[in-house]
Parts: C-alpha cells; structure tokens; sequence
C-alpha cells in the first residue's frame, strides 16, 4: 500500500471549508483510513482551527502496568530509531490504545515537538486526525502528510504510524513517528515496522511459564526481529503467537490459541535435536520450518532478539561469571560500579541485571556528561512549578523520581558537576527526594547502578569527585573487559550480525576483525558490522570489500612500542590530559611518563 502525499493543497484546503459546512468530502482526495478519521474529528466537534496540542497531561503514576510494560518494551527501539532519525528533526513516541504516550523521546532543542513527552494524550477526540489515530482506530500503518491533519495547526508535520499487538494479537498501541516538513516515508515505514516487530517479541519476557519457540524459513533470521515466535505452556498447547509465526503456520488472527503443538507439528518441536540449534521441522501441512526451542535461561532474551539477561551480549566465562555475582548483589540493593573503556556494554550490562531483577519496573539511563550544566539539576531532580523561568506548569519529575521502583543508571558519572555530587548524595543517605524549588520530599525506592572510563580514585585525589559519595556509590565494583581481551570474539560477531539481519564471514574477513585492536570496542565492533551487512546485502557473505573502514584503516600495531605509545595516547585522552591520572592508571611514575612522552611514545 503506497501513501502519495496531496496532490492539490488548495483543492485539499477549498474541500475542508466546504466539508465543515457539512458537505461530503471529494471522492479519492483522501485515503480511506483520513478520510474515516476526519468525519469522526467532525462528530465528536473537533474544529480545524482549535489550539489543541497541548492537551491533559496525565501523571506517570496513572500508568498502568501493562502500559509500563509496554514502554520498557517500545524504549530500546525508540532509542535505536532515535540513532537512526535524530538528527533529522523527529519525535518518536508510543502510545497505548488510549492514545496516551508511554514513552517518547525528541531532540534537546527547543522545538514544538517537544510537547509529545510521556503522559502527554494525543487521542483523536482531542486532536483530530495524525497517523496514530488512524492506526489506533484500524490497527494499520499509516502515513499522514501536513495538510491531510484535521487540525491546522498540525499541517507543517509529517507522521507516520505503525500498531503494535500483545502476545494474545490484541491492539495494545502503536508507534509514531512525526517530523517537520516532507520526508522519505517508504524508508520511516520500513524502519518502523522493524521496531515495531521487535517491539512484540520483547513483549513474550512476560511469559516467564512457557517454553518459547523461535521459527523461520533461514534459520539466519532466528534471533532476530523477522522471527516468529510461538509459546508453549506446559501442556504443549499454543500460549501465544507473534504475526510472523501465524503467517508461517498458517494460523488466522488469534485462532491458534490453545491448539496443542500436534497441531501444526508432525514431531515435537521441544525436542532435544531443536534444543541444539534451529532444526528443520516438517508442518502438518508438509511444508517445513526451522525451529529452535530457546534455552530458558535465554528465552526472554532470543525472543527478545537480544542477548540474554545471563550473558549480556556474549559468551565470556569472566563476564559471566562477573554477571551472576553482580546480580546477586543488585538483588540484594546493593549499588554497583561499572568501570571500563567506552564502548564495552556497560548499559547493556546495567540493563541485563534490570531485567533479571525487575523486568516491568522503570529502567531510566542518564549521561551525566550529555547534559548542560545547567540543565542537569531539573533534569535529574525534576522542578516544582514556578521553579524558573519558562518551568512547565504543574512542574515535572527529575530522571531519579521516574526511576521510583525500579533502576536508575548513571552513566558518566565522573562527569557530574561537584555541586550535584553533594545532592546526590544527600539523596542517596536519605532515600528521599526534592524537585528543584520546592522543599517538600518525596520516599524512594530505586536501585543504583554508576558508570564511568574514569579514574574516579584519580579524580577524588584532585578534589573533582567527592570521596564520600564514591564509597556510597560503591557497593560492588566491576570492570567490564575490554573486547580485545575476551575470549568470546566469534560468538558476539555472529550475534551482532544476527541483530542486524545476518551475514556469513569469508575466511579473509573473519581475519581481518580478529587483527584489529578495537579501541571503540563493541560498539566500534556493531557499527563495523552493520555497515557491512548494508554493503553485502542482508544474508549475503560478507568479504574484506564490505569492511572498508577496516581495509583503508591503519594496520594493527607491529611493534611493543607501537602498542605502548597506543595505551599511552588512550589513557591520556580518557583523563583529559592529566598526567598523574594517566600514570596511575598505566602503573608508572609520572617521571617515566615525561620520559615516554619525550620519546614520542605520546
């Protein structure tokens, strides 16, 4: 189904004014889906010219759980889109069957988008016609272009809406996302129906008491967001079933809930040989799948299309064995230390050990080094209304009051100003919380997990991070391992490629990624491979042609002076040129360092 943009805006204009004085609307000038929507906006007395953006905005207490859920859910692909679209002017949101936002995220800048927060209702009744009101109201995609919005005031915006289904294939919400001016919407929509898949296979983590199929014509695509999913209980009778596995099956909307697994198997799919690995397996139809019946110690995970809680991203015997005594740990309230060079997973650690404890409470990440100054204190704290200048009414929660219940990461935490180190703190002792201008507190509940690539010892010896609040942050502390110095380097490239829509590795470039040095380590790692995976063609195989940044790259270092003048320019660069960190943390005098330095070592 294509999505033209208006032909006629002055033919779309002229029908309007005459649609309002109760006349029928031109036949073909709109989609179908607009054209339903514009004479419910009409019904329900929703004007063209009423100001209506800013509409209730409902607490995040009044939430439900299964919107919470839904929004844990909808986050990590908002975010990836958000890498993917941010620099383009774009608001991705979620918004559940009420038209309510459970999650949104937008630029920093200021823009009119910035109205679409969490709790904010953008429900047809109240705004007219966007593209989530008509997903919402038919459970399709669609594409709404400037004008074709009821409201005028919505006509400098481009949206484009998926639906998103629970596990039982009921409507739950959908996903938006919406940008100033005209864009290419073929390529949102694809994108976004991606997430919007990966959206619902998160959601089977909820059924922590089935066994969970993964199915697919190549078993390359198992694991990913492109797999059908089946859960079965314990009588071997069909719990749920996403849409790629009813299409793959055969089963129309929801009506293969309940069927037992001789129903659409001729062997039984929990069998040892698909526990191994995908295994093709005949249908009662005659026709063949593969199959792979997920370990449970990684069901939630592969269902997910993610790594799994128990080995975040990899299988590394010293990461996994630091995993399950830091889960411990956090379980028991202790707040953990992540340290470690950039680009080593420290959030999809601290994520992981969330969703082992706590899979439905509020995980909320804060790059205490992405935020101005001056922005920090009412972003991480919240405000009361009136508490400055341009404050919204009513106020708002800080990033620590959102987290109530559930995780709070904060991630750079070197970089937090030495002023709101002392709050922090106070926080921290007093379990309590203030919005800023206010003095009335609120009880806390919240888990804490710190991150840094700093030397935070380093950092405390030059009076810039507070000792106190380091022990009190301190709980547990844990290195994550730099990918260099793992042992599961072939298991995360294949879970990585799995992630980004597969690819098998000629010899030579299987080689050439086990040669290189990987300062940006997994993150450098995942960008190298999807760019690779773009080149060769989803599935195709993937030679040394399609790792051109690796090819024309520097070749990896031939010599121990090369690897130490490498260590010495990371590690000064990481402490922002200060020599007596940089010497602690390579274990030499500041003395010898000088000498390095004059060497040329630096």
């Amino acid at each position: 189904m294509d999505y033209p943009p208006p032909a006629d805006p002055g033919r779309l204009d002229l029908a309007r004014r005459r649609f309002l004085d109760g006349e029928p609307l031109p036949a073909g000038l709109l989609p179908r889906s607009i054209a339903l929507s514009w004479e419910r906006s009409r019904a329900v007395g929703v004007r063209p010219w009423d100001r209506r953006f800013v509409s209730e905005l409902i607490p995040r207490v009044g939430l439900s759980e299964a919107d919470r859920r839904l929004s844990s859910c909808a986050k990590p692909e908002i975010e990836r889109l958000w890498r993917v679209f941010g620099g383009q002017a774009w608001t991705l949101f979620c918004v559940n069957t009420a038209g309510v936002i459970v999650h949104a995220q937008h630029a920093a800048e200021p823009s009119p988008l910035q109205v679409l927060q969490a709790g904010r209702r953008v429900h047809e009744a109240e705004i007219g016609t966007t593209a989530p009101s008509c997903t919402l109201a038919e459970g399709q995609p669609a594409v709404v272009w400037g004008a074709q919005h009821y409201l005028s005031e919505f006509e400098r915006f481009f949206c484009v809406s998926v639906p998103v289904h629970g596990v039982d294939g009921a409507l739950i919400g959908a996903l938006d996302i919406t940008g100033i001016g005209e864009r290419n919407h073929r390529a949102v929509l694809e994108q976004l129906c991606m997430a919007a898949m990966a959206t619902e296979n998160r959601l089977y983590a909820s059924l922590a008491d089935c066994r969970i199929l993964g199915l697919q014509h190549d078993p390359r695509l198992i694991g990913t967001p492109l797999q059908g999913l089946l859960a079965l209980d314990d009588d071997g009778r069909i719990r749920a079933v996403n849409r790629t596995a009813r299409r793959l099956l055969g089963l129309e909307n929801a009506s293969g809930l309940g069927r037992h697994w001789t129903g659409c198997f001729e062997r039984d799919p929990l069998s040892d040989a698909c526990r191994q690995a995908p295994a093709l397996t005949r249908l009662t139809d005659g026709s063949c799948l593969y199959v792979h019946l997920l370990a449970p110690t990684a069901a939630r995970a592969h269902a997910l299309g993610v790594s799994s809680p128990a080995a975040p991203l990899g299988d590394d015997d010293a990461l996994n064995r630091q995993f399950d005594a830091a889960r411990k740990a956090f379980a028991a309230g202790l707040p953990l230390l992540l340290l470690g060079e950039t680009g080593t997973g420290k959030e999809v650690f601290a994520r992981a050990l969330h969703e082992a404890w706590k899979p439905d409470a509020p995980f909320v990440a804060i790059n205490c080094s992405a935020i101005p100054e001056s922005l920090i204190e009412a972003e991480l704290f919240g405000y009361s209304d009136g508490a400055f200048t341009g404050a919204r009414k009513g106020g708002a929660k800080g990033r620590i009051e959102e987290a109530d219940g559930g995780t709070l990461l904060l991630d750079e935490i070197g970089d937090m100003p030495a002023a709101l180190q002392t709050r922090l703190l106070r926080v921290l002792q007093e379990r309590r919380v203030s919005r800023l201008g206010s003095s009335d507190s609120v009880p806390l509940d919240v888990r804490i997990v710190s991150a840094t690539h700093c030397d935070l010892p380093a950092l405390m010896a030059e009076r810039r991070f507070r000792e106190d609040l380091y022990y009190r942050l301190n709980g547990m502390q844990l290195r994550l391992p730099a990918l260099r110095d793992r042992q599961d380097f072939d298991h995360l490239v294949a879970a990585l490629l799995r992630r980004h829509g597969g690819g098998r590795l000629s010899p030579e470039s299987r080689q050439l990624l086990r040669a290189q040095a990987w300062p940006g380590n997994i993150r450098q790692l995942e960008q190298t491979l999807r760019l690779a995976v773009v080149l060769s063609g989803q599935g195709e195989e993937i030679g040394p042609e399609h790792l051109p940044e690796l090819r024309l790259g520097e070749a990896p270092p031939s010599s121990l002076k090369e690897v130490e003048r490498q260590a010495i320019q990371a590690e000064l660069r990481a402490r922002r040129g200060n020599i007596a960190a940089t010497a602690s943390a390579l274990g030499i005098s500041r003395t010898t360092l000088y000498k390095r330095l004059k060497q040329g070592l630096g």
